[in-house]
Formats: C-alpha cells, sequence, structure tokens
C-alpha cells in the first residue's frame, strides 16, 4: 500500500509538471525548465483549489436541485418526498374513537377504553394519501395537506379526512408496551397480508443477529405458539365427542322447538357462538344492528349457543333466541381466548362445529358468523334472491 501512495503521488506530481511545460509561453521556453520544489507545491495547491471550488459548486447545485423536487408551486416544503409520492402523497390525523365510529368494521376497543375515555399515544389515527386525488378538498381549511405553512401533520374530521379516498385500507398494530418495533410500508402489488420480520435465532429473540423472516405464530418474545396439539388435548378433544353423541338425542329434543321458531318461512337460522369472555362483542353486535334499523330481523333469526351460564343470561337480557346444554358445554371455558391456538380457543371452534352440524342436522340452512362482525346490511335476501349467484352457496 505505501509503494503504490509514493508510486501515485510521484506520478501526480510529474503530471502536474509536464502541464506547466506544457502551458508555457514562448517567451518562457527560453526560461530555464527547472523548476524548484516551492514552485511545483504552490501549483499544485492551486490547481486542487480550483477543483475543490468546481465540486463544491455541482454539490450546490445538486441541493438546489433536490429542493425543488420537495416543492410545490407554492415553494412549500413538501412533508414526503416525490420518491414516496405512490404512498404517501400526503398526511392527516382523525381521532381514533371518531375514526372507529364512522368506519364500523366490527372490532371495539378494549373494555378499559371506551369512547369518552383517551388512550395515550394511539388517540389518533394517521392517514396517508396515495395520490394528489385523495387529498381532502381544499375547503375543508387545511389548504396544503402534504406541503402545509407548518411541520405539523393536520387534524380533521374522519368524514373530511377520507371524502376523496376511493379505497381504504386499515391496519391493525400495537407496540405491546413500547418494543422496538418497526413499520415499513413498501410500494408493491396488493397484499393484505402483514409480513413478520424478526430478529430471531430460531429460539431467542437475540438483536445482534440479522432480521428474518418468521411465521404469524412466532411471538416477539420468540415463543412459537402454533405448535402441533400434544397426545394430551387429542385424548381431550376424544372425550368431548363422547359427551356430544352421549347427549345428542336428549339435545336434539330441546333445540328442535328453538330452532324451528328462528327458522320460520325461509328455512334458515343464524347461528352464533359465545361465552361470556366475548359477550361484549355480542353486545356490540346487537347494538350494530339496532343502529342500522335491522335489530328485529336479529332477533327473530339469530340463534344464540351459549357455551356458559353468564352469557345465557346476558342473551336473555337482550332478547334473543339462546339455547345452552350444561352437560355438552360443561368444560368449555368462560373467558375469551389469550391468543390464537389456544386451549380456550380451540375448545370455542369445537364448540362451533357442533352447533352447526346440529342445525344443519335438523334440515335446516345455517348462516353462520363469529361474534366480532358487524353488518352494513341485513344479508338474509342475498341469499335468499333465487337469480343471486350465492343462493345455493
Amino acid at each position: 500500500i505505501v509503494m503504490l501512495f509514493l508510486v501515485a503521488t510521484t506520478c501526480f506530481y510529474s503530471g502536474v509538471l509536464l502541464g506547466m511545460k506544457m502551458n508555457v509561453t514562448p517567451s518562457e521556453q527560453s526560461r530555464s525548465t527547472t523548476l524548484s520544489v516551492d514552485e511545483v507545491e504552490a501549483e499544485v495547491l492551486r490547481r486542487l483549489k480550483l477543483q475543490q471550488k468546481e465540486d463544491n459548486t455541482k454539490i450546490e447545485a445538486g441541493s438546489n436541485k433536490e429542493k425543488d423536487t420537495r416543492k410545490k408551486s407554492d415553494d412549500h416544503e413538501r412533508r414526503f418526498p416525490k420518491t414516496i409520492s405512490k404512498i404517501a402523497y400526503g398526511s392527516a390525523l382523525v381521532g381514533k374513537n371518531e375514526f372507529i365510529q364512522q368506519f364500523d368494521y366490527g372490532i371495539p376497543k378494549p373494555p378499559s377504553k371506551r369512547s369518552h375515555e383517551k388512550d395515550p399515544g394511539k388517540d389518533d389515527v394517521l392517514l396517508l394519501y396515495g395520490s394528489q386525488k385523495s387529498l381532502p378538498d381544499d375547503n375543508t381549511g387545511i389548504v396544503h395537506t402534504n406541503d402545509g405553512p407548518t411541520s405539523e401533520i393536520p387534524h380533521m374530521s374522519a368524514s373530511d379526512a377520507t371524502k376523496n379516498c376511493a379505497v381504504l385500507n386499515v391496519i391493525y398494530t400495537d407496540t405491546h408496551g413500547g418494543e422496538d418495533q418497526c413499520m415499513a410500508i413498501v410500494g408493491n402489488y396488493e397484499s393484505y397480508h402483514i409480513q413478520r420480520w424478526l430478529r430471531f435465532d430460531g429460539t431467542n429473540v437475540d438483536k445482534s443477529i440479522p432480521l428474518h423472516a418468521v411465521g404469524r405464530g412466532v411471538q416477539s418474545n420468540g415463543q412459537n405458539k402454533f405448535q402441533a396439539p400434544s397426545d394430551r388435548y387429542a385424548l381431550q378433544n376424544q372425550a368431548l365427542l363422547e359427551i356430544y353423541f352421549n347427549q345428542l338425542e336428549e339435545t336434539l329434543a330441546t333445540l328442535t322447538p328453538i330452532a324451528a321458531s328462528c327458522a320460520g318461512d325461509d328455512n334458515t337460522v343464524i347461528v352464533m357462538v359465545c361465552n361470556t369472555g366475548q359477550s361484549d362483542l355480542l353486545i356490540n353486535f346487537f347494538c350494530s344492528a339496532d343502529a342500522r334499523g335491522f335489530g328485529d330481523v336479529v332477533r327473530k333469526k339469530l340463534l344464540i349457543f351459549a357455551t356458559d351460564e353468564g352469557v345465557l343470561e346476558i342473551a336473555k337480557g337482550l332478547g334473543v333466541n339462546v339455547f345452552y346444554d350444561e352437560k355438552i358445554f360443561e368444560t368449555m371455558p368462560e373467558e375469551e381466548a389469550k391468543r390464537y391456538g389456544d386451549r380456550a380457543f380451540t375448545q370455542m371452534m369445537y364448540a362451533k362445529i357442533v352447533t352447526v352440524q346440529l342445525i344443519n342436522r335438523m334440515g335446516y340452512d345455517v348462516l353462520f358468523q363469529d361474534v366480532d362482525l358487524v353488518w352494513y346490511q341485513n344479508p338474509l335476501p342475498f341469499f335468499h334472491d333465487t337469480e343471486s349467484p350465492a343462493h345455493d352457496f
């Protein structure tokens, strides 16, 4: 390396010296062609300064060009550069409570965070606009949603903020107590799945290793919640089936008049399964149905299979048809599942299969749904329409 440096330095100085000799005038050629070391060094410094000045001019020109790409015609700085203009052309904030109220997608806030309470750090919803056409109207008072005169993201009503959105994708996320989580939005083909990456060595989270893709069951603490069921669980489920078949005739005798009342003239029963831990979701469904004007349809056609006495009483209070069999459901959990695939979750999945089988066995059509859904419209006319492709679905 030292030899290469010495050779390069010698060549550089020799080039400078040769250039100086070639650029002299005829009158100067008559002078001695021998230059002192001081003269050579002075010429080198002069040329280095000229080169540095030229480089600075290019850098300044590039900087100005970049600034121009971040400005609109009114000279306001863009909040986001053009390199992501098809992902984040602009942005706005909407209050979380108001957003959830307007875009009722069936998932209530946690019981401790009702509409009148704050949720520190998560009180607002962040909207990103993918094009100029999707930006709110100017008459909202926010003239430059992307390029405002201040750096603050404007706060707007849900209706004003989404007025020009032809498509609205909603993403749930949580940092689970402040963990070091990041989110990346990538411009690509439309995908409705979240790709998860974790610094995970197969057993533990290790921040010293690179991020790599992990499955949905791998938690942030490195635990894999999607383990195959053990023999013990298989035997427990087998015992549940034995109870079900032993009680089948008695269950049908009790259930038949209730199901017939729900089926009515169109031979259709809406089925939902619920325990006490999910009762807030059940109540949310009824409140939504009442607010949208078809609560009477729900109370007439819906049959709730209660898996514990707590939700049995709640369903009676809501004025809906309800069935509970303590022998079939005596081992069912009263609490909600803590995670996907845990014991409470799998037992409730078993109950859902059993209830649909019971109603189908009686010869009725079944519209089954989970309790964490709401209806925007009454779906029964769609399924009963003989011209509909979903008529015999």
